[in-house]
């Protein structure tokens, strides 16, 4: 089945960032804190390291031979079989997430803005559950509880109500082995997870070409730990990175490519996702923003080119915005960037729900995503050609001026089509008798009905008791 899918570059073009990529891991390479154990595994595996500045070039040779250690085709776990997610998607579309470490909650009912909390979080993950078209979710960030453990309790929470994969973000080194723990107890042990990863980890550069430990911590326990890593490149195009979208891809491939270098000199065959990570700096205000047309041709790009060049799956923001509210512009914003990500051969589309750069989340925008990305995924998949799709005896044996109404042909694809949850397809004056309720109306009273249902995700008692006990003891180390 082929789908519909653009690029950018030429193979000429490809193969100049492929050899620029190489070119500045080999002769400029990356810059690690001090962490001797990463040092030993990397030198090993045939990098430059030099410990007295930290600095690990990768020769090419080398680089190549650690890429090719790290599988194409994985699964993300869950605990429920059913929601286990298979990369590549086998229809060649994309999975999709929720927005991750949003602190800003926008309540529907009022539609005001606050910190959210432990049960905002809660809320959030039954939500999730409920809604077909979101695949997985991270945890955001609860102000009611210590913030050296907000990571823990957040994946412990998110964990006890949801039965979908879980992508994390540590905060500190210190709490990686903790969120580590959690995911053990819910798939039953430390072999029980690598068989089921159901969670996996986020290790992010800190632009340009620098890693700090608690990234190299993360990736470290998390190949030890047999867990996927999305390794994320973030850098802001005029701020942390070049001010020209060529160069920013060049430099984001690099910093993925040393991670995924450095998590198969750990363990080969450790599962990576490259999530590049595409900003752009607003030089009238300094702003960082997601959703600007030069920051989506980045990240366009860039995913188009690690898949290319480098046959890696990918993950990156494939829906949100800048607007800090649900307006016109979010819609507009985010309607674009879906459609451009999708249609970018993306495998994972991230960011449902957010609004603000991605640092606040609606409920309602949740609902909306799930319905537009559903729409998307259909709007990218690719066609099937056969004699049933082809209709030939049915074109063939209808006379000209007839119609197709009462065909069996018709009788049998009439249910084919994307179904709309919360848009509206009737006559206006059948929208009018109906109320003349417009979209955020509409989904409000989705919300309603949604929240009323029972959660299909929560954990049962006893290890719910468990995670709560590895909650305590990373408050009685961490927090105290």
């Amino acid at each position: 089945m082929l789908g519909s899918r653009f690029t950018y570059f030429n193979d000429d073009q490809i193969g100049l960032l492929r050899k620029r990529t190489f070119e500045l891991l080999s002769e400029h390479g990356v810059k690690l804190d001090h962490h001797p154990r990463l040092f030993e595994l990397l030198s090993k595996a045939g990098a430059d390291v030099d410990e007295s500045s930290g600095m690990v070039r990768f020769p090419v040779r080398t680089m190549e031979e650690l890429l090719s250690f790290a599988p194409r085709e994985f699964k993300l776990g869950a605990r429920s079989e059913d929601k286990v997610l298979t990369l590549p998607r086998p229809d060649g579309t994309f999975y999709t997430r929720t927005v991750t470490g949003a602190h800003g909650w926008i309540e529907p009912e009022t539609s005001e803005y606050r910190k959210l909390t432990s049960d905002d979080l809660a809320d959030w993950a039954k939500l999730v559950n409920l809604l077909n078209g979101i695949d997985f979710m991270s945890y955001l960030f609860c102000d009611d509880v210590p913030v050296k453990v907000a990571d823990v309790a957040g994946l412990a929470t998110v964990l006890k109500n949801t039965d979908k994969h879980v992508w994390v973000q540590p905060y500190s080194p210190e709490a990686v082995e903790y969120l580590i723990k959690l995911g053990e107890a819910v798939a039953g042990g430390k072999e029980s997870l690598k068989k089921n990863p159901v969670i996996s980890m986020i290790a992010c550069s800190l632009a340009p070409r620098a890693f700090k430990m608690l990234d190299l911590e993360i990736i470290l326990q998390s190949a030890e730990a047999g867990l996927p890593i999305q390794a994320c490149s973030l850098p802001g195009a005029g701020g942390t990175a070049p001010a020209t979208l060529p160069a920013v891809i060049v430099m984001a491939a690099a910093e993925i490519l040393a991670m995924v270098a450095m998590s198969q000199a750990v363990s080969p065959g450790t599962p990576v996702v490259a999530c590049p990570i595409i900003f752009a700096t607003d030089m009238r205000s300094g702003r960082s923003l997601q959703s600007s047309v030069e920051a989506m041709r980045g990240a366009s790009g860039a995913v188009q080119f690690i898949k290319t060049a480098f046959n890696l799956p990918t993950h990156n923001y494939g829906t949100g915005a800048d607007s800090p509210i649900v307006d016109a512009q979010c819609m507009s914003e985010r309607a674009l960037l879906s459609m451009l990500m999708g249609m970018s051969g993306l495998d994972i589309l991230g960011g449902a729900g957010q609004l603000e750069v991605a640092t606040a989340v609606s409920p309602l925008q949740l609902i909306i995503d799930n319905e537009v990305l559903s729409m998307v995924r259909r709007t990218v998949a690719g066609y099937t050609i056969d004699d049933d799709q082809l209709a030939w005896d049915v074109i063939t044996k209808t006379k000209p001026g007839d119609h197709f109404m009462l065909a069996d042909h018709t009788v049998r694809h009439c249910r084919d089509g994307l179904d709309p949850i919360n848009f509206v397809r009737v006559a206006r004056d059948t929208w009018e008798r109906q109320g003349a309720a417009d979209l955020m109306a509409r989904v409000l009273e989705n919300y309603r009905d949604l929240m009323k249902r029972d959660n299909p995700g929560l954990l049962d008692a006893g290890p719910a008791r468990e995670l709560d006990g590895i909650v305590q003891a990373a408050k009685a180390k961490l927090a105290s």
